[in-house]
């Protein structure tokens, strides 16, 4: 019974009320905050002070939550997590009050399960893996999501929803991970079977020392166009001296001819495919100048090419000769390089032959005034067999930046540096370059370094085997460090026996020149020079037997007739 209702039974009520407990100054709570999980339960405590700050023993406090979807709370204090989210819950007394922060996190799993746990896809196939998280207590988790990785996503790859896709075969695990806890499937994937193959073009004509790359199509037994990448294919030639072929179907012509290249399924052989190449002797049937059109600035010259075209339409290799001319001699004049030159003001036409076909180009021959050209950038350095692009500004009279003046670029040694119609230099041979770009007598220019690529060693023969008397050249090759092969290097030869075997001193060529003087052998070395005449790279040494030559058979006279 109450202290109130006691002294009510016995009569004393006005006595009593110095007993009652006094009213809250201040409310405590603790813990300050709380974080639980979905049905987790903690309890809180409340705490009335008197205004001394003394707590008040039996003082009741009320509770109450902010939001009893997220947390509730028990008139004791107890709170009871509902769902994922954040509640406040107050304790109150006297109109005072204190809360805390309470935040509901999911439940965490303590096993996770994928399933299908095995599954077997072929190739480019799909399927829709799921997980289901469990507490400790074996509850399923709702409404989680999961972390979907694969062990090795070359052979099956997975979304973040659990679609597995089958890439290549082998064999793959893919996973499922909720609170640091996994689920795993096996996943097995096997290649999809080939059912026939094409290859494209089925018939194609080339001329002879061209080469063509035949397309190949795999399709499944349902008809379908599968990858070829990994699959072995098997490529042979009916005729290797028509045309050649590589192990990834690159056909190359040889002689004019009739060659069959066929495709076989290494993993079916009954699955094969062919496609027939004619090659045939290069024969000039269309002259095709470049560039087509444009103007032609007055005075300024501009370089012209001519490609050769075979009946395949497809380019024929340098060497042919290319005859320039033009029928308005007194508006422009061309050279045998193909360098057009406006005379006066008008069109003008300009005409390249070769082997009775021939191309025709008109140009309008204009003046635009130029002031200046400038090359960027004014210096550059780089190894041979490098590139380096330049650029060209083009200014007017009125020092307005034009872009639509056309820029001839020429090079001041072509034996060490070359350069493309774009600025683009190409390098050959060390040395110093200057780089020039014109435009209607304006010209800027540049300063190239090109530094020697250093020499690792020359490829000669071991030995050489020449008959007293003779000359004879053996092949040599000067390589880099890196195996490339260096041309126009200077190669010291020395022989420790001259009146044997006889060299000159020096060669730039791939070749070495030896005269054999007399019966016996000597060793030449070849020894690399760079620039400034010392020494670079290993030695290679030559053994060279000079052999007597076969002795003269007479020939006798037929004996007389009886």
């Amino acid at each position: 019974m109450g202290t109130l209702a006691l002294c009510a039974l016995l009569g004393t009520t006005t006595a009593c009320l110095d007993l009652k407990p006094p009213a809250a100054c201040s409310v405590s709570v603790a813990p300050a905050t709380l974080s639980l999980p979905v049905n987790g339960a903690a309890t809180i405590i409340g705490t009335a002070f008197n205004c001394d700050g003394n707590s008040i023993r039996n003082k009741r406090i009320a509770f109450s939550s902010s939001n009893t979807a997220v947390a509730t709370v028990t008139t004791e204090g107890g709170v009871i997590a509902v769902s994922v989210g954040t509640a406040t819950v107050s304790a109150t007394a006297d109109g005072k009050s204190a809360s805390v922060q309470v935040t509901v996190t999911p439940e965490q799993a303590a096993t996770v399960t994928v399933n299908p746990s095995a599954i077997t896809l072929r190739k480019t196939n799909t399927r829709q893996l799921t997980a289901t998280a469990r507490t400790a207590q074996n509850q399923i988790i709702t409404g989680r999501s999961y972390r979907w990785t694969s062990s090795n996503s070359a052979i099956a790859a997975v979304d973040q929803n659990g679609l597995v896709t089958a890439i290549g075969a082998g064999t793959a695990a893919i996973t499922a991970e909720s609170d640091q806890t996994v689920g795993q499937a096996q996943v097995v994937v096997t290649e999809i079977p080939i059912g026939a193959c094409s290859l494209s073009p089925t018939s194609v004509k080339v001329t002879t020392s061209q080469s063509v790359q035949p397309t190949l199509v795999l399709r499944d037994t349902a008809n379908n166009v599968i990858p070829t990448l990994g699959r072995a294919i098997a490529w042979t030639s009916s005729n290797e001296n028509v045309a050649t072929v590589t192990p990834t179907g690159f056909a190359t012509t040889r002689r004019a001819g009739t060659a069959r290249i066929t495709a076989s399924a290494v993993e079916y052989p009954a699955v094969t495919c062919s496609a027939t190449v004619e090659a045939v002797d290069a024969r000039i049937v269309q002259v095709v100048i470049t560039p087509r059109v444009g103007s032609l600035r007055l005075g300024v010259p501009r370089g012209f090419t001519a490609a050769l075209l075979d009946s395949t339409n497809m380019p024929l290799a340098s060497g042919r000769i290319v005859s320039w001319s033009t029928n308005t001699p007194t508006v422009v004049q061309v050279t045998q390089a193909g360098l057009v030159t406006g005379l006066s003001l008008g069109t003008g036409r300009i005409i390249a032959s070769a082997e009775g076909a021939s191309d025709t180009v008109v140009l309008q021959v204009t003046r635009i005034p130029v002031a200046s050209v400038s090359v960027t950038p004014l210096q550059a350095s780089v190894l041979e067999g490098q590139s380096v692009q330049f650029r060209a500004t083009v200014t007017d009279s009125a020092g307005t930046e034009v872009t639509d003046r056309p820029v001839e670029w020429l090079t001041s040694d072509p034996t060490r540096a070359i350069v493309s119609g774009s600025g683009l230099v190409s390098t050959i041979a060390p040395g110093v370059v200057t780089i020039v770009a014109t435009s209607e007598n304006r010209l800027g220019q540049a300063a190239l370094l090109i530094q020697q690529i250093p020499v690792d060693t020359i490829v000669a023969p071991a030995s050489f085997l020449l008959p007293r008397g003779a000359q004879l050249p053996f092949a040599i090759e000067v390589r880099d460090a890196q195996g490339n092969l260096l041309r126009n290097r200077t190669v010291e030869i020395r022989s420790d026996n001259p009146a044997v075997a006889n060299v000159p001193t020096t060669t730039t060529t791939s070749q070495v020149l030896v005269a054999g003087v007399q019966t016996g052998s000597a060793t030449l070395t070849l020894q690399a020079l760079n620039s400034n005449g010392q020494a670079q790279g290993k030695a290679t040494r030559v053994t060279i037997t000079v052999t007597a030559p076969p002795p003269l058979v007479p020939v006798r006279s037929p004996s007389p007739s009886p």
